[in-house]
């Protein structure tokens, strides 16, 4: 019997794989567990149009992420931030601060994403660089200056 696996069954395939396995098995446990439905035409239809839906999607993401990455690159950040007497930050400046000053300027991006070669504790220039999804990268200039 041929079935269209809904989720990812380690002996058989990953979701969306259409399989050939036994009646048995179909009707006792991959039905019964809601892990695969029959591969009947409607089914095989309504999977290849979930398909089509999903690659639509992917590339729209693609692009997003091209588009940001194209934004982004030599894109300047300002941050200012309290220093104490010696001339250093009271807390260094981290990704989770950098990502948080480019959303609010409109660029959606994860803290994550943003990589500092190390903690930024003095006040100065210095560059960053953004790892979007789908392999896309950007540098960013950070400029940090004293409140």
């Amino acid at each position: 019997m041929k079935v269209i696996l809904l989720s990812s069954v380690k002996p058989l395939g990953k979701e969306g794989d259409v399989v050939e396995v036994s009646d048995g098995h179909a009707r006792n446990f991959l039905f019964p567990q809601s892990l695969a439905v029959p591969a009947t035409d409607e089914a095989l239809k309504k999977k290849a149009e979930r398909e089509k839906i999903a690659s639509g999607k992917a590339s729209k993401a693609l692009s997003a992420a091209g588009d940001l990455a194209h934004k982004l690159e030599g894109h300047e950040v300002l941050l200012e931030e309290k220093v104490s007497d010696g001339g250093v930050f009271f807390a260094a400046v981290t990704g989770k601060m950098i990502a948080s000053a480019l959303k609010k300027e409109g660029f959606p991006v994860e803290t994550d994403w943003i990589h500092i070669e190390s903690p930024i504790k003095e006040p100065g220039d210095y560059t960053a660089s953004v790892s979007l999804p789908h392999g896309f990268e950007a540098e960013i200039k950070i400029i940090v200056e004293e409140k």
